[in-house]
């Protein structure tokens, strides 16, 4: 299911309400207020080097969803990326940046979510790791993640003579209940939600 929710200015093909990611893998990830709304949450960035203020990136190599800030609401995903940074850049060291991410940001800008990995999720991270997406912007994109293992699964499905035949064993062998979430900040307006809390080194 993907799930659009545009109350910026601008247009979008469908609209609907943002759903948060419910599946957080600690309690203590979010914040929920007197009513029972979930207000703000906890979001990770792993990286090599100690950043004083986040910023787009504009990658030297293709990722999921483009140039953007990524982050995590899974501690044990940002302390993965961190490391395998370090480990591409053979520099610096593994360091774990902590945000509280304002959710009263949400209704200011463009949002697009993936509920899980689907064959929309799939086209559009094949879309971006082809660098040939043409589709939407969105300030905030939030979605499952491809990581190392997946991306052999995302791979064989992007060089699929018939990607609809090899959906259903693609989806099947992502295993879509196995994999953490990422947020990926693309504008400066969504990058505003968020407020550096602590900055540790593993």
């Amino acid at each position: 299911m993907v799930t659009r929710c545009v109350t910026g200015t601008g247009t979008a093909s469908s609209r609907g309400r943002l759903t948060v990611w419910g599946l957080l893998p600690l309690s203590h990830t979010k914040r929920i207020n007197a009513d029972g709304i979930l207000v703000a949450m906890k979001l990770f960035h792993g990286t090599n080097i100690s950043i004083e203020k986040p910023r787009i990136v504009i990658p030297n190599r293709a990722l999921d969803f483009g140039a953007g800030f990524y982050l995590t609401s899974d501690i044990l995903q940002a302390e993965r990326w961190a490391r395998l940074v370090v480990l591409r850049a053979s520099k610096g060291m593994p360091i774990i940046h902590e945000y509280h991410f304002d959710l009263g940001f949400l209704s200011k800008l463009r949002v697009l979510k993936f509920e899980t990995a689907s064959k929309e999720w799939l086209d559009f991270v094949c879309d971006h790791r082809l660098e040939n997406y043409e589709g939407d912007s969105f300030d905030l994109i939030i979605g499952p993640v491809a990581n190392d293992r997946t991306m052999q699964i995302v791979q064989a499905y992007m060089n699929a003579s018939d990607r609809n035949l090899y959906l259903p064993v693609a989806l099947h062998d992502i295993k879509p209940e196995n994999l953490s979430d990422q947020f990926v900040f693309k504008s400066e307006k969504a990058l505003e939600a968020l407020e550096l809390i602590n900055v540790r080194q593993l």
